[in-house]
């Protein structure tokens, strides 16, 4: 998809929305930053899986993987 911008150049929208980074900042904790903002955490629960939380603390819920639950807020941010 491309979109219009100053009526000549031509942009991928695409690239307009950067990647989310994730660190693993100690056991059990991994930060989601995007353009260098901190924009969410998944952090494990021993035995009961991976919480998924955004920048402004609202819970997305508990995933049986990590992956899971980066891919949840991930999808969080472009709604």
């Amino acid at each position: 998809m491309s979109i219009i911008a100053n009526h000549h150049e031509q942009v991928d929208s695409t690239a307009a929305t950067a990647a989310v980074s994730w660190t693993a900042e100690q056991t059990g904790l991994w930060v989601a930053r995007r353009n260098d903002t901190f924009v969410g955490m998944i952090e494990a629960r021993w035995g009961s899986g991976f919480a998924a939380t955004t920048r402004l603390a609202k819970s997305l819920g508990t995933f049986s993987t990590v992956e899971e639950a980066q891919r949840a807020l991930e999808e969080s941010l472009a709604a």
